[in-house]
């Protein structure tokens, strides 16, 4: 997969089918758009390129107002090309972007790209103030003899809402971390760094793996979740603690995580860590026993989540 990072770099994969989109966590309706440009792209016999943004408009419009990112740019750029795309381009969130017009953001398109066809989900929006919709950009390309593909938000069974970053962003806030994978499409995951800790889980028979997770990434609530960790390629079962230990005085909110039956030094290793369950609240213990009593339960418990199927 090619990647671009302005239109003017776009010449190999001119003429392409175009999926449009912020593609935030490139969910199952995400993919619907992307597999639909794939395919389309397969039966011109032209090449298949993704548009998308660096990141969110708010970033630089409000940041205050920014919604939590279901995925860093690394992610999404892992996530977008293990679907086949032939192309990627990530226009940079710049003020000089955001102040464009619909008609001029389209003009660039057309004349940077000449799409065979493009493909976009009916909410897209796009322009100065999120101005141009799917209407506005169908109603352009037809005039030029572009084809404008518009597909209806994923619906999901059982669910009066369609799929959306919105409605999985407060699955993840609210634990519910199933519910995320299945609109996902995956188990919802995060990467960062391990940091030095307070190594307290050393000492009670528990090493932990502390985590540095990017600012303004969603994160499930405060408790313990069954999880897996994938180190060197290989996806080991693990057990996590978010929040900020209780038990203990001058703590801090972060993110632990110790891997079952493993031992090793993972100081400065980059880990993706994965949510499948979460097992129970964060609680506050009167005496270290009753803390290892408990953890001692959780793994047992995220075990039952991997291997009692």
């Amino acid at each position: 997969m090619e990647i671009y990072h302005s239109f003017a770099e776009i010449k190999a994969c001119r003429h392409a089918v175009v999926a449009l989109g912020t593609f935030d966590g490139v969910h199952s309706g995400h993919r619907q758009v992307i597999q639909t440009a794939i395919d389309e792209a397969a039966a011109l016999g032209v090449t298949s390129l993704v548009i998308t943004f660096s990141a969110h408009p708010l970033s630089v419009l409000a940041p205050e107002k920014e919604p939590l990112r279901l995925a860093t740019l690394e992610q999404k750029i892992e996530y977008i090309e293990q679907l086949g795309v032939d192309g990627l381009l990530i226009l940079p969130v710049t003020r000089e972007l955001l102040g464009e017009s619909p008609e001029d953001f389209s003009r660039s398109l057309l004349t940077y790209v000449q799409p065979a066809e493009i493909v976009v989900g009916t909410n897209f929006t796009y322009g100065r103030g999120a101005a141009g919709n799917t209407a506005a950009l169908t109603a352009f390309m037809k005039a030029e003899g572009v084809p404008v593909k518009a597909l209806a938000l994923l619906g999901a069974p059982g669910r009066e809402r369609p799929v959306s970053s919105t409605v999985i962003r407060e699955c993840v806030a609210s634990g519910r971390m199933e519910e995320a994978a299945s609109l996902l499409g995956r188990p919802f995951e995060m990467t960062g760094e391990v940091v030095k800790g307070d190594r307290r889980g050393n000492a009670i028979g528990f090493a932990t793996a502390n985590m540095l997770i990017p600012v303004h990434i969603a994160l499930p609530p405060d408790g313990v979740y069954a999880t897996t960790i994938t180190l060197d390629g290989k996806e080991y079962p693990a057990m996590t603690n978010i929040g900020s230990n209780p038990t203990f005085s001058r703590q801090y909110r972060r993110v632990e995580t110790h891997i079952i039956n493993w031992s090793g030094n993972l100081y400065g290793k980059k880990l993706r860590l994965r949510f499948y369950k979460r097992l129970r609240d964060e609680k506050k213990f009167d005496s270290i026993t009753e803390l290892v009593a408990a953890m001692k339960n959780d793994e047992k418990n995220a075990l039952l989540q991997f291997f009692d199927k």
